[in-house]
Parts: structure tokens; C-alpha cells; sequence
């Protein structure tokens, strides 16, 4: 019997390349999807899912039993500079997929990434109150994804990831926290043996000046984030797949919160040398705890413990840093 054929749009990204590991290790046939310009995978299939013509191209090639949707624009702060293009890659390019996946004329389960940063539509003529672009794009996502159902009896199953981290290419908080403190420690112990190169390296050539590093700047001391592993999250999608309720919604995350403060306390536990950090009076509010009882009646459940998950991302950290400086 042929191992189920899985595509996996956005497969360059942080979370795609944890997708082409985890499905590939699960039984999948993983096949990677990649915008052009950023190739990850020697065998990937680029494609520009704003183009409709591509995603039916893309769809019929490969053939699908199973599409993890990942492809997108997250940053929220760029969102502002961009909102057009963060509703054409958002909005547009899920809709690209959904209708290349429909002329296939045969089963094919569509899990898309939502954001739990999407917002509640009000009831009755009530305005909406987006807080950026981004959750516009994302809640028009989720909202596009519930209607194909509906309206073309597809099989499509949404899961809303929150704060995701773990080794890997990520431009999240915890990355940023990881590379900081990676950076330095490598400028640290080049101080401590400034003649030993051969043992330390030389902390020029890994990216890390001879001066002092600027202190890292956190927004606020009380603003709290729900941080899930990105391989937690893997296994939630897969589980999804197999079980989720067409249509379905489902918040995915740990259900533990932490403050920016107490998160910046945590990599300064985990780093070899003093960490040192400037830090805002930020009064923006922090999201609403997410409701998991759907995911979590399907019987999933966190694996990797926020230590863990901080540890393995340093530890990811300290190891590019490294290649860094080995490449010169």
C-alpha cells in the first residue's frame, strides 16, 4: 500500500521545514512546495500561490490526498506597509489553493494555518476593530476556508497555531532572544581567550563586534504570550487530518502564558553569560487565553515543555552562529 501523498505549501518557511520533517518521519509522502526565489529542498516544486494558474498547475502535478497550507505573510508589524500584498498572499493565494484543489475531482483534505491573532466578526452593523492588517487577512482566511465546505462540500480542516518556537530559520521573539544571547556568549568567551582562536573562534567572523552588544529590546514587562513548540504543533496538524470536523476550527497552543519579562528571564538562566536587556512600558493588551478543549478532545496533547523548547531553540542558535563563523 502507497504512502499517502502530502503537500506542503510554504515548505521554506520555519514551520514548512518542521511540516517536510515531521510528515516525511509520520509516512507521508511529503512533497514541498516553495516560493521561487527561496528554494529549500533540492526536489521542491516552486510556486506563487497568488497565481491562480500556478496553483492549478502545482495541485494537478502532484496530486494530493493531503495539503498542509502554511504559505503566507506573518509579520504583523510589516502588515501596516502592506496591506494589500498581505491580503493577496493571505487571502487570495488559500482561495488559489482551495479552487486548484477542487478541479482535482477527488478527495483531498486542505488543513489550513490560520493565526489566533484573527479577530471576532460583530454582530449587526456593528464595525469591526482589527488590530492590524494581518488579523484582516488571517480572519478572512479562516473565514474563506469555512465557507468552501459549505458552499463545495470540500474537505477543509482549519487549525489556529499560537506563538510557535523551536529550532529552526524562525523570526519570532524566542529566535531573536536565542541569536542575542548565542551572540553573546560567542563575544564573551572570545574576551575571556582573545588569543585562543583556534579553541573559541574568532567572534568577528561569527557575526559578533568586539563591543559590547546593544541590550534587547522588549516592549514590556507585563505583556504575556502562550508559546507552543512548532513540533507540538506539527503533531496537532497531523492529528487534525485524520480527525478534525470539516469546516472545523481549532485553537492549538499550550494553555501556558508568560510574560515578556519572565521569558527574557528564561533564556538569561539558559545562557553562559550575563544577558542584558532594555525593556518598555508597553501597555498593549495580550491575547485572550485560547480555548483547546476541541484539539485536546481528539486526544493531543503538549509533548515538549517550554525549558525544552527554549534550549533546543538556543542550543539551534548557538550552532548557526557557529556555521557562521566557519564559513567565514
Amino acid at each position: 500500500m502507497s504512502s499517502p501523498r502530502l503537500l506542503v505549501t510554504g515548505a521554506g518557511g520555519f514551520c514548512g521545514e518542521h511540516a517536510m520533517t515531521y510528515f516525511s518521519q509520520a509516512g507521508y509522502e511529503a512533497v514541498a512546495s516553495v516560493r521561487q526565489e527561496y528554494p529549500a529542498h533540492s526536489a521542491a516544486i516552486a510556486c506563487d500561490w497568488t497565481d491562480i494558474a500556478a496553483a492549478k498547475r502545482t495541485v494537478q502535478t502532484v496530486e494530493p490526498d493531503y495539503v498542509v497550507h502554511l504559505a503566507g505573510l506573518n509579520a504583523a508589524d510589516r502588515s501596516w506597509h502592506d496591506p494589500a500584498g498581505y491580503l493577496l498572499t493571505n487571502v487570495m493565494g488559500t482561495v488559489h489553493l482551495l479552487e486548484a484543489v477542487r478541479g482535482l475531482g477527488r478527495p483531498c483534505r486542505v488543513l489550513v494555518a490560520g493565526s489566533m491573532l484573527r479577530f471576532e466578526l460583530p454582530a449587526g452593523d456593528q464595525a469591526p476593530e482589527p488590530t492590524h492588517p494581518y488579523s484582516v487577512s488571517k480572519t478572512m482566511q479562516v473565514l474563506l476556508a469555512q465557507c468552501w465546505p459549505i458552499l463545495y462540500g470540500m474537505d477543509v480542516v482549519i487549525a489556529e497555531p499560537s506563538n510557535l518556537i523551536g529550532p529552526g530559520r524562525s523570526q519570532g521573539l524566542c529566535a531573536r532572544l536565542a541569536r542575542y544571547a548565542a551572540q553573546a556568549e560567542a563575544l564573551a568567551q572570545a574576551e575571556a581567550a582573545p588569543n585562543n582562536s583556534a579553541a573559541t573562534g574568532d567572534a568577528s567572523s561569527r557575526g559578533v563586534t568586539t563591543r559590547q552588544l546593544e541590550p534587547f529590546r522588549l516592549s514590556s514587562r507585563t505583556e504575556q504570550r502562550d508559546y507552543l513548540d512548532v513540533r507540538d504543533a506539527m503533531a496537532a496538524y497531523d492529528l487534525l487530518l485524520q480527525q478534525g470536523a470539516p469546516g472545523g476550527v481549532y485553537p492549538v497552543a499550550s494553555g501556558r502564558f508568560v510574560t515578556l519579562e519572565q521569558l527574557a528571564e528564561r533564556f538569561a538562566d539558559l545562557a553562559c553569560c550575563p544577558l542584558h536587556f532594555d525593556i518598555g512600558q508597553s501597555t498593549s493588551p495580550s491575547p485572550a487565553p485560547a480555548d483547546t478543549s476541541r484539539i485536546r478532545s481528539l486526544g493531543w496533547q503538549p509533548g515538549f515543555t517550554l525549558e525544552q523548547s527554549l534550549q533546543d531553540t538556543l542550543q539551534d542558535a548557538r550552532a548557526r552562529l557557529l556555521q557562521k563563523g566557519d564559513r567565514g
